[in-house]
């Protein structure tokens, strides 16, 4: 099966201050672990399996809705691909253990300054899914596969954009499902 990316290369560098020499063979890694954990989280399986689909089949201008659903999902995307791109570039594993690179004409970001960044594009990242957030609950009736049962599933990252290990609150999980919604 052909893997489906939503968002490219190209449009990461574009909108961030990612150099134009990273290598995909980094963002491409983050990229699918945005996609594939924090946009499904948003959107739910079945809207991500529809829009992969509308993807593969290069068919955006048949369905209007999905389009403008992708295109307000670019910047959150984006920015949660450099979230996590940052200590994929930042550390690598080898033989030896965990390494960082280091050059006479470079000098390499201690880890409070990693985080410092990730915190600015996590704050980015969570203001446009707050976004895509309320865009989709204003829309819902045009995504099919957004039904209540769904939406239920998901519920927690429909209502909520925070991106911190507090809780802040609310059931979060410990709801019993009901009889009547799907089962995962």
């Amino acid at each position: 099966m052909t893997e489906i990316l939503l968002s490219s290369e190209k449009f990461i560098k574009s909108v961030t201050n990612v150099s134009d020499n990273l290598a995909g063979k980094y963002i491409l890694p983050a990229l699918r672990e945005a996609q594939e954990i924090g946009l499904r989280g948003i959107v739910g399986d079945c809207l991500l399996t529809r829009l992969k689909e509308i993807a593969q089949a290069k068919e955006w201008d048949n369905f209007p809705a999905y389009n403008a659903l992708l295109e307000r999902a670019q910047y959150y995307l984006a920015y949660t691909t450099i979230v996590e791109v940052t200590n994929k570039v930042s550390y690598k594993i080898g033989n030896f253990g965990v390494a960082k690179s280091d050059d006479e004409n470079l000098k390499v970001a201690s880890q409070d300054e990693i985080a410092k960044m990730q915190y600015y594009y996590t704050s980015n990242a969570d203001y446009y899914k707050l976004d895509l957030q309320n865009w989709l609950l204003e829309n819902k009736a045009a995504f099919p596969e957004l039904t209540e049962c769904a939406c239920r599933k998901i519920r927690a990252n429909l209502y909520s954009a925070a991106s911190c290990g507090i809780w802040l609150g609310g059931p979060r999980g410990k709801e019993l499902p009901d009889k009547n919604c799907c089962k995962r």
